[in-house]
């Protein structure tokens, strides 16, 4: 990865100070040893041009890793490389006619300098035994940063980095998401701490494949008529950073993208040059307060006509706390060794925070007497109102008001150990853990209207996570033939929700009725490399298996008499291959191929008397192929176009009977034809000299054929919820990213814009609406969305920024019921366009001291979020502050 090392870091005498001595001096080392262990010659093409730039392309086609003061490449050029040599010869030729030199520091590292840094090595120490450095630039053996990776791949790429996470994490993990072109996570505050991912409009019933290490502990949890949530859980605190992959690949089980969240290794928590590392964090939160059971949000609106057109407020949540006053908190901490054979790191995080307060500007609850109305329900049954009292805002919470059922309180451990047998073989061991107590609507379906009044439940939702991970790496240097990787994981996860039966809310102490859920799986692959006369050859293939089980928790059954909890097993196969061919130094062509099969069983006792289908076995499977191309004309240029064809096939809740659900035997897998075309822009001095522009620009077309939904179905006068299958949904859009630095300045705007979503019950009713019934209603992004990031460093020390975004409207409207054939069971969410505008600030006390201050939604907007189940404001104007010792 990209790193600038402070000119003010300071190396001690003995180890420290030895290794910078074995990268800078040309004298204390004549790397003759490194150089014989890569002498295997690879294939080159790097065009004419600014040096930094070669010396990007030599580290990713190397698989190099370089070192040099940023300076040293400024205003040089090289006349660049085509053909085979050794990394060894390569280097030497890029470096010729610029004056500067290298030196090899392993069989994959070297430094690069100048003359006029020759006696840099020799330099005497200081008094304290230290060594004063200049800027260093470190680039990765690929050569790119993680966050700068999506501009140099040609697909549909995005990465959340850890400094984004840290200024931007919100007041949900949700949060960290915005920004994101095409990427969203649903039920933001009423999710307990967890994301569910939606990519493009596509949501849900593992269309999204969201990863922790590897390992998937996404679960589905009920939501009533509303739906469904599926949650993974995951503290920000120890995430180590977020690749996002939008729409299908072959090495994957997610339709619509992949999210795989790393969480922290030794090397993010371990200085250079150091054998281990302490990283300490605490931090305070403002705009919530402490539940109080029983309290009731907004307005008590008339029940029955003739009771007066009167709106009663509660006499509670009004309370809010000053805006600098802590009311929430959190802290977390990590330790980690670092040796040349083995890293160890162990973490934990807490935090801790009651219900947060609404904004104050905006479309708050607003009771207007619109005089006589008739009202009419679903079910076609009709009032007439002499006076009827309208909301004129979007929920029933004014502005604010403490959002209800909000809190949340957590816990995270995450232990992980890596040993490298040699320089080619590593095996990695982790566990994480995660413990919740959180507030929750029950059901979603309970809050669903603008005249809804909350109750603050005494009770919470227990969750409790558990997941282990175990990753090998096999990597022969100098043998192309051999990049093995093989993992297997498992998570077990319980969740224990407020029991729903009775007239009586229930109290703290009742028992919690649930689901317990294990996950498991692996995946073995390997990529092949060959250079050959007719061109340079990629090929990775490998299988993946991954399994899930979910039933009632025990005395579930006893206490839920009228809920029907899932209890099913499933398991999905695949096998794939995909490879690419550069038979010209501009042209790449790819192409991919993946077999996949799922079996599924539902095992659900009918303690219920109903008349569904139970003990179904359902199993399926079909190939999914992709071709790609890729052209370069010019350096920092690519094109591209990728077209697939992927299936997926019913999830356990699609494939197994639960409350109001009767399974369907004629459910076909989804079929997901795909197309994108993209580009990629990067430009080194592109205003300014030392300045760089990198843009992203992509547009897509998805066409799910046999898109599963879900309607309400009667037969023989027995009407159930059931899944089934719509002729198609489609999603097309724009989407665009760019960045520009120059010194300490640092912008980035995304965007994305639908042109089209459409849901078509049969080949000929395509409408741009989604279905009454189907959980696909709540998953509808915005129509467009943009996000400016811009931050300034000031005096080394100081950097200061902030955020705007604009949310527009939904991208399509709502079905009628009578159209479309299917019941009003689920209801929409509804949001109106909003701006938001975060602010931070980072200050470097010392070389061990970090402080970090943000104001989130600063102009303190009332808005609903997208992608909700419930209706509900998202937080008003909230203070954070946080300091971080790293030793």
């Amino acid at each position: 990865m990209t790193a600038v090392v402070s000119g003010v870091q300071r190396f001690q005498r003995s180890r420290r100070f030895r290794l910078v001595a074995a990268l800078l001096a040309s004298a204390s080392f004549s790397g003759t040893a490194a150089q014989a262990e890569e002498e295997v010659a690879r294939s080159f093409s790097i065009p004419a041009g600014p040096l930094d730039a070669a010396l990007n392309a030599f580290g990713r086609q190397a698989g190099f890793q370089l070192a040099y003061r940023p300076d040293v490449a400024t205003g040089r050029s090289t006349s660049g490389l085509t053909g085979s040599a050794s990394p060894s010869e390569a280097l030497q030729k890029l470096l010729s006619g610029t004056g500067l030199s290298y030196r090899l520091t392993s069989k994959r590292a070297a430094v690069i300098t100048s003359p006029a840094q020759a006696d840099v090595a020799t330099a005497a120490p200081a008094d304290d035994g230290s060594l004063m450095l200049d800027p260093i630039r470190v680039m990765g053996a690929g050569g790119v940063s993680p966050a700068d990776a999506p501009y140099y791949t040609p697909a549909p790429t995005a990465n959340i980095s850890p400094e984004n996470i840290e200024r931007f994490r919100g007041s949900s993990p949700a949060d960290i998401f915005r920004g994101t072109p095409g990427v969203m996570s649903g039920e933001a505050r009423n999710g307990a701490g967890s994301i569910d991912v939606n990519i493009r409009g596509m949501q849900g019933m593992g269309r999204v494949a969201t990863t922790v290490d590897g390992a998937e502990n996404a679960m589905t949890v009920y939501q009533g008529y509303q739906g469904v949530s599926n949650r993974t859980y995951m503290d920000p605190d120890l995430l180590g950073g977020i690749d996002i992959t939008k729409g299908s690949d072959v090495s994957s089980f997610g339709i619509a993208g992949t999210v795989a969240m790393r969480t922290l290794d030794a090397s993010d928590i371990v200085e250079d040059g150091k054998d281990y590392g302490v990283r300490v964090k605490g931090g305070f939160g403002t705009n919530t307060t402490k539940p109080k059971a029983g309290a009731l949000s907004g307005y008590n609106w008339p029940a029955l006509p003739g009771l007066g057109a009167v709106a009663t407020p509660s006499a509670t949540g009004m309370d809010r706390p000053g805006f600098l006053e802590p009311t929430s908190g959190s802290g977390s901490a990590a330790a980690a060794v670092k040796q040349d054979n083995y890293e160890l790191i162990g973490a934990f995080a807490y935090r801790k925070q009651g219900n947060y307060f609404a904004g104050k500007h905006g479309p708050t609850a607003d009771p207007k007497n619109v005089g006589e109305r008739t009202i009419c329900n679903a079910y076609n049954w009709c009032q007439t109102w002499p006076e009827y009292l309208e909301n004129g805002g979007l929920t029933n919470y004014r502005g604010g008001e403490e959002v209800l059922n909000i809190q949340l309180e957590t816990k995270s451990w995450l232990l992980k150990g890596k040993v490298l047998f040699d320089d080619d073989q590593s095996l990695q061991v982790g566990y994480t853990g995660f413990r919740a107590e959180t507030g929750a609507a029950v059901l979603a379906s309970r809050l669903t209207t603008d005249r809804t009044q909350a109750s603050q439940l005494a009770q919470t939702t227990g969750t409790d996570l558990d997941t282990g991970a175990v990753r090998y790496r096999w990597n022969p240097a100098g043998n192309p033939l051999i990049d093995l990787t093989a993992n297997t994981y498992w998570s077990h996860l319980e969740v224990r929700n407020p029991k729903l039966t009775g007239w009586m809310a229930p109290q703290r102490g009742d028992f919690r009725p649930g689901a317990d859920t294990d996950m498991w799986g692996g995946e073995v692959s390997n990529t092949s490399k060959f250079d050959l006369a007719s061109g340079k050859f990629d090929f990775t293939y490998g299988v993946a298996y991954r399994g899930e089980d979910t039933r009632p928790s025990k005395g579930t059954r006893d206490a839920e008499t009228w809920l029907d909890y899932r209890d099913a097993a499933r398991h999905e196969g695949a096998a794939y291959v995909k490879s690419s061919w550069k038979p010209l130094d501009w042209l790449t062509l790819n192409g991919g191929l993946r077999y996949s099969h799922f079996w599924a069983k539902d095992r659900n006792d009918p303690y219920l008397v109903r008349d569904y289908d139970y003990g179904l076995k359902r199993d399926d499977g079909g190939f999914s192929p992709s071709v790609g191309v890729t052209v370069e004309p010019l350096d920092g240029v690519q094109l591209y176009t990728t077209y697939s064809s992927a299936l997926r096939a019913p999830s356990i809740i699609e494939a197994a009977t639960g409350f109001s659900m009767n399974v369907n035997s004629n459910v076909k897998p989804e079929r997901s034809r795909n197309w994108e075309i993209g580009a990629n822009f990067r430009k080194e001095n592109l205003l300014a000299e030392g300045d760089k522009g990198m843009m992203k620009f992509s547009y897509f077309n998805w066409d799910v054929k046999d898109y599963i939904a879900r309607q309400w179905h009667t037969v023989d006068a027995i009407s159930s919820m059931q899944i089934f299958n719509i002729d198609r949904a489609k999603f097309e859009g724009l989407e665009f990213s760019g960045v520009y630095e120059n010194g300490g300045f640092k912008a980035k705007l995304t965007a994305n814009y639908y042109l089209d979503v459409t849901f078509c019950r049969t080949a000929g009713a395509c409408e741009h609406k989604s279905l009454y019934a189907d959980y696909g209603t709540n998953h509808v992004p915005p129509k467009y969305s943009l996000s400016l990031t811009a931050s300034q460093k000031l005096w080394e020390k100081l950097t200061v920024g902030g955020r705007i975004q604009h949310v527009g409207k939904r991208a399509i409207g709502h079905g009628d019921a009578t159209a479309q054939g299917a019941g009003q069971f689920i209801s929409l969410v509804n949001w109106k366009p909003y701006t938001l505008v975060d602010v931070f600030a980072e200050y470097k006390i010392n070389e061990y001291l970090t402080a970090n201050a943000g104001v989130e939604n600063l102009t303190d907007r009332y808005y609903v979020d997208p992608l909700s189940l419930v209706m509900q404001p998202a937080p008003g104007r909230t203070f954070t502050a946080s300091l971080t010792a790293k030793f």
